[in-house]
């Protein structure tokens, strides 16, 4: 719950979909109409790597808000892998949060959505 409180504070719309997903777990568990379900250890082995994936964007967005920067150093600074940072950094391009203010060289210089 501390992650998702943490989500919600940079990332409101990630978290709301990270609720609605939990909100559907008692009847993910209960039986469909092909007599599937999902047990405990299934729904989380599908919503945990979801979170952590929220989590790390709300991070970035955390550090965006701090002032402008590049993937080379929110990487650094979230000890995470560029590549990484990377992916989310489109994610969150994609969903309108942050944008490019110029560039740094060959890299992008990223901040908020204004």
């Amino acid at each position: 719950m501390d992650r998702l409180n943490f989500i919600k504070k940079y990332d409101p719309d990630g978290a709301a979909r990270i609720e609605k997903l939990l909100s559907k777990k008692d009847g993910l568990q209960q039986s469909n109409a092909y007599g599937e379900s999902f047990t405990e250890r299934q729904f989380y082995l599908v919503f945990n790597p979801l979170i952590d994936a929220a989590w790390e964007r709300a991070k970035i967005l955390e550090v965006l808000s701090g002032g402008d920067t590049t993937i080379i150093h929110i990487a650094g600074v979230l000890q995470m892998e560029r590549s990484r940072v990377f992916n989310h950094i489109k994610e969150l391009k994609r969903r309108g949060l942050i944008e490019i203010s110029g560039y740094d060289g060959r890299d992008p210089i990223y901040c908020l959505k204004r």
